[in-house]
This record gives C-alpha cells, structure tokens and sequence, in this order.
C-alpha cells in the first residue's frame, strides 16, 4: 500500500518538488563576489574577536572587583 499525502500525491513525487523548487530558487539568487565574501568575513571576524575582547576585559574587571570586595 502506497502512502498518500494529504493533497493526494505520493510523498515521493512532493519530495522531488521541493528539490526541483529549492533548485530554481538558488538559481535565482545574487551569489557576492569572492572579494566580497573576504572582505564580509574579515569584517565578522574582526568584529566577533573584538567583541570577545570587550567582554573578556569586562569579565576580567568584574573578577578583580568581587576578589576586593570578598578579600580572597
């Protein structure tokens, strides 16, 4: 006994569909260029370290104070 979908068609022929749509979207997409992709990911990864820096320092500042605080 074959599975039906709820519309009435079989599931595998719902499945290749949607490959066949996910297919005709991506070739619609504006894919950027490789010195974009560098220059974008330069930019995040500059961001997130400086990000992670910013936090660590504040971590740090926060640690020294409850160690005065507390006297350890």
């Amino acid at each position: 006994m074959r599975r039906q979908a709820v519309a009435g068609k079989p599931v595998i022929s719902r499945v290749v569909n949607y490959i066949r749509e996910i297919i005709s979207e991506l070739r619609r997409v504006v894919w950027p260029a490789r010195e974009e992709t560098r220059r974008l990911t330069v930019m995040v990864i500059a961001i997130a370290a400086t990000i992670g820096l910013f936090l660590g320092a504040i971590d740090l500042g926060f640690n020294h104070l409850v160690n005065l605080i507390l006297g350890g």
